[in-house]
């Protein structure tokens, strides 16, 4: 396990700072969410709020604990159903040395969540019939070197264009570019990584040269094209991009772990480098107003956000999984997914949209590689928006020892673990075990008919556990920093 010798310095860092989850049925008179005058979402009323109340306690109750056990300054998260804002709510802190509480107006770096931003841009353009997706980028970006075969926006857009990723250290690039354009002299002159359309090869770079075409496409510099055609248009009043010179209201501090899991200074950088593709600043409640301005009442036409979301596809007819700057997937239920997820230095993004649920997700945190987001943005929406299936009538969960085996997956190899449960007069608590020492501590069960979800937070992130009870036997899924797996196993104890 990590050290946490920063823990007693942040004994209270993960008590909940936001005082916005609006199931406070009682405060909604005091605390408005500030998306209530922005657009379609809104501030839910006390009716909603007490449907959610059970949520957004448990909401709480696994932000917090990521904030401890993995040892995350700050955190924020907000969760938005049907146009309404449900929950915002910041942990930790902003700024640690100070003691700056994270709020739910803190602006954290969004890392490459900057590309969906990006895309409304190009989408708004192909509307204006003003940006030919299918055009040779040369036909507004003239002085980019023409390579062995041409690339078009489309597949700038979907990573299949061939242009290369970060090298070195170009992630923690400290210079100042004072155009798009300059910023193109990172990788203008290399070869391309394959035929364009062949292959998919996530880049960052791509979308760098697409803020040149965007800029040109408009007429109008790309920074002021984003800042008052997309974010003051759609109500992002607290989205902006990560000017270094700047004073910025609300901005985080940044951090990263230490080789020994220590929380320190992460180092100074300057994205100007990359504003389309992962430079800009934003808030939760920002992104979920964003998401609903796709999946309820969009801001752009609605076959322009079709054409964002569906997949593109290499000249082989395989599917990519990737849009034009959206990712597309499933949840561990089947549910069809559409967001993206960013890296920056000293920040970490998870941005979710159900689209057939209505339903929108957003968590940040100032750390460099925050474990645990991405599991805990999918167990808010579990918790949220139950699946059908999963939407029974609470039981008494069978508490105590339970043994499972698991299979290996490509991100690594889930322990063969124990769980152990004990029921205290708050609710439930325990351990999940493996290779004989804790790997994560036991912080929700929600039983249901014959089974029973076990959330459990550990210095690597969130573990879901999804339960079938039947007699001795368990079986079922986990999901993890490891992997995605079924389980079996078996009840040895009570």
């Amino acid at each position: 396990m990590r050290s946490r010798r920063y823990a007693p310095v942040l004994r209270d860092r993960g008590r909940a700072t936001g005082l916005r989850c609006l199931a406070l049925v009682g405060l909604l008179a005091l605390f408005t969410s500030p998306l209530a005058a922005q657009g379609p979402a809104q501030a839910t009323a006390p009716a909603a709020a007490a449907e959610y109340a059970a949520a957004v306690a448990d909401a709480r109750t696994l932000s917090a604990a990521l904030v401890e056990e993995a040892n995350l300054p700050g955190l924020s998260v907000a969760v938005g159903i049907d146009g309404a804002v449900i929950c915002s709510e910041g942990f930790g802190y902003a700024d640690v040395e100070q003691r700056v509480p994270v709020t739910p107006l803190t602006r954290f770096r969004i890392g490459s969540v900057s590309k969906p931003l990006t895309a409304v841009a190009i989408g708004l353009l192909h509307e204006r019939e003003q940006l030919d997706l299918d055009a040779p980028v040369q036909k507004y970006v003239s002085d980019f070197p023409e390579k062995r075969w041409p690339i078009t926006t489309r597949q700038l857009a979907g990573h299949i264009a061939g242009i290369r990723h970060y090298r070195d250290d170009e992630f923690l690039s400290a210079r100042h570019y004072d155009d798009v354009l300059e910023g193109l002299e990172i990788f203008a002159d290399d070869p391309l990584l394959f035929q364009p359309g062949t292959d998919y090869r996530y880049s960052s770079y791509g979308w760098n040269l697409i803020s040149a075409v965007v800029q040109a496409a408009a007429g109008v510099d790309f920074l002021t094209f984003m800042e008052r055609e997309v974010f003051t248009a759609m109500g992002m009043r607290h989205t902006a991009s990560d000017q270094v010179g700047s004073i910025i209201s609300h901005r985080v501090r940044y951090y990263e772990h230490d080789e020994d899991g220590r929380l320190v200074n992460a180092p100074y950088v300057d994205n100007s480098y990359k504003w389309a593709g992962g430079g800009f600043l934003s808030t939760p409640e920002d992104l979920v107003l964003f998401g609903f301005r796709h999946i309820r009442d969009p801001f752009l036409r609605p076959e322009t956000v079709e054409l964002l979301f569906a997949s593109q596809r290499l000249s082989s007819g395989k599917e990519t999984d990737y849009g034009i700057g959206w990712s597309i997937g499933l949840d561990w239920h089947g549910r069809q997914t559409v967001g993206h997820g960013g890296g920056s230095v000293g920040g970490t993004t998870v941005f979710l949209t159900y689209p057939a649920e209505e339903l929108v997700v957003a968590v940040t945190s100032n750390l460099t590689g925050a474990p645990g987001l991405s599991g805990l943005a999918f167990a808010l929406a579990e918790l949220f928006v139950p699946p059908a299936a999963k939407a029974t009538k609470r039981e008494e969960v069978a508490t105590g020892r339970f043994t499972f085996r698991t299979e290996p997956t490509q991100k690594g190899n889930p322990p063969d673990a124990t769980l152990e449960i004990v029921r205290t007069p708050d609710g439930y608590t325990g351990w999940l075990h493996g290779d004989d020492a804790p790997y994560a501590r036991v912080v929700l069960v929600r039983p249901e008919a014959g089974a029973m979800r076990v959330f459990a937070v550990g210095s690597a992130g969130l573990v879901t556990l999804w339960l079938r009870l039947d007699g001795t036997r368990v079986s079922g899924r986990w999901v993890g920093p490891d992997g995605d797996v079924a389980l079996e196993g078996q009840r040895v104890g009570g």
